[in-house]
Formats: structure tokens, C-alpha cells, sequence
């Protein structure tokens, strides 16, 4: 899910509303990685951000202090300054972007100016939203995805816009589907390889992200088994 401004801020009546979410442990190892090593970042020396060695050494040390900083009770008024290095913040940022109106990233991610009234609204606790009301606007998009279902997800969308699966969407189909992936100067690396204690870390900080998840990809796997069913196609897991 990447956009720049709260689902609240950006929804249109006129408008086909779309997100792509993403298992809450891939997701938060990514933001890391993008601010560690996306050359707008990494070419910048921020206070605090720790950056040792560039493997995967290097990377799980690094990651756990990234952690440990927006652990700190009260982060968000201790470290005003350098709340999160213009990058990302990693507090149930799924559930965040989808019920929080905020105008700008840099608003969305910066939780001591969520404490204050933006558009009337007052946000009592940024960090972790309701979940109630994340639910209710995934359960009212046009379309959501699941990165981990990525194929699967497009193929469901086009079948929603056309009426037909695209080509390469069976698994029993002669041509593939192709997608570009943009890495962002980041090398392969995998959430899963991690140690118990960094999960769970991600963990806390990803409460009510763990929630929106599992919900939204329960739904998406049984509109995919339904249209399984309609197509008398094998779509899940090629």
C-alpha cells in the first residue's frame, strides 16, 4: 500500500476506490530497508539512525534498533525532532493510512502533530487506530490486494473491470504474467529469516495491522475461490 495521504483525506464518492495490503512482518522489514538504503535516505545523516554493515548482518542489528527507537514509551514526544527520520513510521501504518485524516506522508508518519485537531477531527491515539473503522473502509473498497497474493489479486481485479480472466491468470496457462518490480537499491532479503525476538517486536508495533491483514485476506481468498468456481479455472498458488 503506498499512498501519500490518509484514505479519509483521499476518498471520492465519484471515485473507484483501490489498496494493496501486505503481511504486517514482510511489510514493516521493507519500510526499513527502504530507509536504510533508498539513496534519498541513505545519502543523508540522520542522528540516531544507526547504519552498520551492508548484509544481512549488518541489516538484522540495524533493524532491531530502528525497532527499539519507536518502542520507546512516548517515542512520538521524546523524539519530536527526529521522530522518524523522513521516513517511515511503522505503528500500524496499514490501519493508520486507512482511517486517518492526514494530508501529507510527512503528517501520516509524524504522530505528535496527529495529536493535535486536523480538520476538526481529533485523533485520540494515532498509534493504534480503530480497528472497527480500518475494517469498515476495507470491506467498502471497490478492490483490495494482497502482495502476498499479487498475481492472484490483479487477475481478481481485471475480472471485476472485464468480465474475463486475463491471459496467464489459470495455472494451467501457456503464457505468464510478467510484473516489474522496483527494488529501490535494496537486496533480496526475507522477513521470515529474522529471530523470534525481532517478530515479535514487529509485533507490538503492529497490533491492529495484524488484524486488517488477516481480515482482508480471508475476504480476498474467498472472492478467489469464487472466482475459481466461475471460471472453472486453478487461479491460487501456481
Amino acid at each position: 500500500m503506498y499512498i501519500n495521504l490518509g484514505y479519509p483525506k483521499m476518498y471520492h464518492s465519484n471515485y473507484y476506490m483501490l489498496s494493496f495490503f501486505r503481511d504486517p512482518r514482510a511489510h514493516v522489514f521493507s519500510q526499513f530497508l527502504h530507509c536504510k538504503y533508498n539513496p534519498y535516505h541513505s545519502n543523508r545523516n540522520y542522528n540516531g539512525f544507526q547504519r552498520t554493515t551492508k548484509d544481512a548482518i549488518g541489516d538484522e542489528a540495524d533493524y532491531e534498533a530502528w525497532l527499539d527507537h519507536f518502542l520507546t514509551p512516548n517515542f512520538e514526544e521524546v523524539f519530536k525532532e527526529n521522530q522518524c527520520w523522513d521516513c517511515y513510521n511503522p505503528w500500524n501504518m496499514q490501519t493508520r493510512y486507512m482511517t486517518v485524516k492526514c494530508w501529507s506522508w510527512k503528517v501520516c508518519h509524524e504522530l505528535h502533530n496527529m495529536m493535535l485537531p486536523t480538520d476538526m477531527n481529533y485523533i485520540p491515539d494515532a498509534k493504534e487506530p480503530s480497528i472497527v473503522e480500518a475494517l469498515k473502509v476495507v470491506e467498502s473498497l471497490g478492490w483490495f490486494g494482497i502482495t502476498e497474493y499479487y498475481k492472484e489479486s490483479l487477475c481478481l481485479l481485471f475480472y471485476q473491470k472485464r468480465g474475463h480472466l486475463m491471459d496467464g491468470c489459470s495455472c494451467d496457462a501457456t503464457r505468464e504474467i510478467h510484473n516489474k518490480h522496483q527494488t529501490h537499491h535494496i537486496h533480496p532479503h526475507d522477513s521470515r529469516r529474522l529471530n523470534l525476538r525481532i517478530q515479535r517486536k514487529v509485533d507490538q508495533l503492529t497490533r491492529m495491522d495484524r488484524i486488517l491483514y488477516d481480515h482482508a485476506r480471508d475476504i480476498l481468498l474467498a472472492r478467489l475461490h469464487r472466482l475459481e468456481e466461475i471460471t472453472n479455472s486453478s487461479i491460487i498458488g501456481c
